[in-house]
């Protein structure tokens, strides 16, 4: 249909013809999941811009003092606040999608996805918290 010479769209366009949206309870559905996986990415790039940078090698190598042995821990403990975090995250969205899986195959690997990621991060940042303590230490025996 064509109004003043603009084609209107029919109010039943944005209906799927295979069915996928029939009706308001499935785009109110569809709706929901679309925010909450959009919350999420923008947790996750927040996150990521937000995670503290590891120490490099340049700065792990010339480490002598225990100052320098306390910032390289202190670095490796914000990383390892950062994992956490996002750790957090990943087994939030997976309790989300197990929530919403109604039986769909798509949401319970999204789940299996999301939990995962979560338990990876958490192995990493038990191993920054372990990078840390060491130089704990290191700062102790150099400050000797």
């Amino acid at each position: 249909m064509q109004v003043g010479g603009v084609r209107q769209l029919r109010p039943g366009l944005f209906r799927y013809i295979n069915g996928y949206f029939t009706g308001a309870q499935s785009m109110k559905r569809t709706t929901k999941m679309m925010v909450t996986a959009v919350v999420a990415l923008g947790s996750t790039f927040a996150a990521f811009t937000a995670s503290a940078a590891p120490p490099d090698a340049v700065t792990v190598a010339a480490a002598k003092t225990p100052a320098d042995h306390e910032a390289i821990a202190k670095a490796y403990e914000d990383e390892a606040a950062s994992f956490e975090k996002m750790a957090a995250m990943h087994k939030n969205l997976g309790e989300t999608y197990t929530s919403q899986a109604g039986g769909k195959s798509v949401h319970a690997a999204q789940a299996k996805h999301c939990g995962s990621v979560a338990t990876d991060l958490e192995s990493a940042a038990k191993e920054e918290r372990a990078l840390a303590a060491e130089h704990h230490k290191l700062a102790k025996s150099a400050g000797k």
